[in-house]
């Protein structure tokens, strides 16, 4: 029982993508986010700006506009670890705190070829299912598809110098 009980609270959804670029390049599109946010998921990806500190740096804070289950929401969140060229962790502010813990970029490689990893950790508890009004199946999917598409457009746009 208590296994089955762990399985309802945590997931993670994991992605990864080979691109033809440089691991630099993709950080590259990653430190200027700000600018690249709607080109990387153009139909869900609203806006995205630092509020304190510099891009990609650890402590620095962000907000955050996209499309969720049909739905605007606006969120906020911080750097929690970076690691130039190589990682990122954002943890993120109420109420998208209580579904997601934290997500993990991760660029691998060298030269002309790299791998792109984005790691979702999620959490459910209680108050969550009741926000988002049991739709915690619809939403599971989505953000499965939405950082699916992230990745296949962020290949696209480095692979074609976009």
């Amino acid at each position: 029982m208590d296994t089955i009980v762990e399985l309802q609270k945590r997931m993670t959804l994991v992605h990864e993508v080979d691109v033809k670029t440089s691991p630099d390049k993709i950080w590259d599109f990653l430190l200027h986010i700000d600018k690249n946010y709607k080109a990387w998921h153009p139909s869900d990806h609203i806006l995205f700006k630092w509020t304190k500190g510099e891009a990609l740096q650890t402590g620095s804070t962000f907000y955050a506009e996209q499309y969720m289950l049909g739905e605007k929401i606006k969120y906020k969140g911080k750097i929690a670890e970076s690691i130039p060229g190589k990682k990122i962790t954002m943890k993120f502010a109420f109420p998208l705190s209580l579904i997601t813990d934290k997500i993990e970029m991760i660029i691998e490689g060298d030269g002309s070829h790299a791998r792109f990893r984005h790691i979702t950790y999620l959490r459910f508890k209680l108050l969550s299912r009741t926000i988002f009004k049991n739709r915690n199946i619809k939403m599971i999917y989505d953000m499965d598809t939405h950082v699916k598409t992230e990745g296949e457009n962020m290949k696209r746009l480095l692979e074609k110098g976009e």
